[in-house]
């Protein structure tokens, strides 16, 4: 780790606009980082308007106090864009958000995502049915933040079709949200590698459960749904899944396993298949279904919880 990543921390501009009372830094054309702006300064005042910059930075030890000044600001707004209806400009402001939360795991911004699920929870509660309409906002640079974003959009919408209490919803949220966690440790080159990955690739992209469950076990926070969901998404119940091959599955690996799978193949191209439309991607899961890869009521469940939460929407002649 070089000396510039130990103390300094690269933050997202989109998110500045909530760090003003937090100290903000950038690199002068020396090479040098040296301060922007002292903590308390409002980003108008007059010594900071024909002062370009194209990077700012934080100190590590700041981390936690700018992701809860972000999340204030995001959740301030939240209701807001609910009520308007304006999902593009909640799921843009999320993703900012979480690649902020998830980038350097390690450095104690996890201990912020909890509370961020748990107000996006009770937000989206009194509105079920709309938090499902996240994950069919499309970005062009497909990312793994924003497969997590979607991936939680559709494990809380999972959850409110099933009637989960608002903390179990939580918990699932959380887990969804954090499930590939270990990918923040595989080389970027091969996370966006546009073409089949070698053998060998395939066998570092298959540790990332093992490095989610270990980055989560060593927050210290008790976030124990969240680490079997990181752990076991990519379990199967014949025991052919991955990393240990096991077959008695948590609820939360089980459904992430589905949810999971879903989200990547109806979002993501690859070189070697094209995304699916979504009852091409349901019928695929269902054949693992039926060979008693997945669980038969989960999948059920999460069919329909695509629908309009009912049992009468368009997947009902899948089963």
């Amino acid at each position: 780790m070089s000396e510039m990543s130990k103390k300094w921390i690269l933050v997202r501009k989109s998110n500045i606009k909530y760090y003003e009372e937090v100290k903000l830094y950038y690199r002068n054309p020396a090479g040098n980082v040296v301060l922007y702006k002292p903590e308390g300064m409002r980003f108008d005042d007059e010594s900071l308007k024909h002062k370009y910059v194209d990077e700012y930075y934080i100190k590590k030890e700041d981390k936690v106090r700018c992701l809860r000044a972000a999340q204030q600001g995001f959740s301030k707004n939240l209701l807001h864009n609910i009520v308007q209806n304006d999902t593009a400009t909640v799921k843009n402001e999320l993703i900012n958000l979480i690649d902020e939360t998830l980038s350097e795991p390690r450095s104690g911004g996890l201990e912020t995502a909890p509370e961020l699920i748990e107000n996006i929870a009770e937000s989206y509660s009194s509105q079920p049915d709309i938090i499902k309409n996240l994950a069919k906002i499309s970005f062009s640079d497909y990312t793994t933040t924003i497969h997590s974003v979607n991936v939680m959009a559709l494990t809380m919408g999972y959850c409110f079709y099933t009637g989960c209490s608002l903390e179990r919803t939580r918990d699932f949220g959380l887990a969804a949200l954090l499930h590939d966690l270990g990918k923040t440790e595989i080389p970027g080159d091969i996370l966006t590698a546009n073409r089949s990955l070698t053998d060998k690739e395939f066998e570092k992209i298959k540790k990332h459960p093992a490095l989610g469950y270990t980055i989560l076990k060593e927050t210290g926070f008790d976030l124990t749904i969240a680490v079997q969901g990181a752990l076991e998404h990519h379990e199967k119940l014949d025991g052919s899944g991955y990393p240990k091959g096991k077959t008695n599955i948590s609820e939360c690996g089980m459904i992430l396993g589905i949810i999971d799978c879903y989200e990547a193949i109806t979002n993501d191209d690859r070189p070697y298949r094209s995304a699916m439309a979504p009852l091409d991607a349901l019928s695929l899961i269902k054949n693992d279904v039926e060979k008693g890869k997945y669980n038969r009521k989960i999948f059920e469940d999460f069919a329909y919880s695509l629908t309009d939460f009912n049992r009468t929407g368009k997947y009902k002649d899948l089963f």
